[in-house]
């Protein structure tokens, strides 16, 4: 019994694995940015595990990304994405609202998005650029 059990948590473990290294569709997309800096950008985050920004000259830049950790706290939905290393957070300030997120970069070592500290990278929307940040 105590060896069906063990299997069975293992693959559990393993599915939660493969579908969390995928991007969410919440997130998935292409996204109008706005620095602190007002610099706009536009991020595309894609299936194949790709972040692209492509910045006001047109120059761009990929990013492997690998999504682990995705959750509400309060009316705050977020998913924790690794890029180059680094810990960021698609922040979405209302869950019910998917056309405007937040993309921060964690700067503290928190495992858990309560005790999370991070800097605004870009303010996101879905049809067009931030007026203001």
């Amino acid at each position: 019994m105590t060896s069906k059990l063990i299997k069975t948590v293992m693959m559990l473990c393993g599915l939660i694995l493969l579908i969390s290294c995928k991007p969410s569709d919440t997130y998935a997309g292409d996204w109008y940015g706005l620095s602190d800096t007002g610099e706009q950008a536009m991020l595309h985050f894609s299936e194949e595990k790709n972040l692209t920004i492509t910045d006001e000259s047109d120059k761009e830049e990929t990013f492997e990304i690998s999504q682990n950790v995705a959750g509400v706290m309060n009316s705050t939905r977020y998913y924790r994405v690794e890029v180059d290393g680094a810990n960021h957070y698609v922040v979405f300030e209302d869950r019910d609202d998917e056309n405007n997120a937040l993309f921060v970069k964690q700067t503290n070592d928190a495992d858990d998005f309560e005790d999370m500290e991070g800097e605004i990278i870009y303010m996101m929307n879905r049809e067009d650029y931030p007026s203001e940040f």
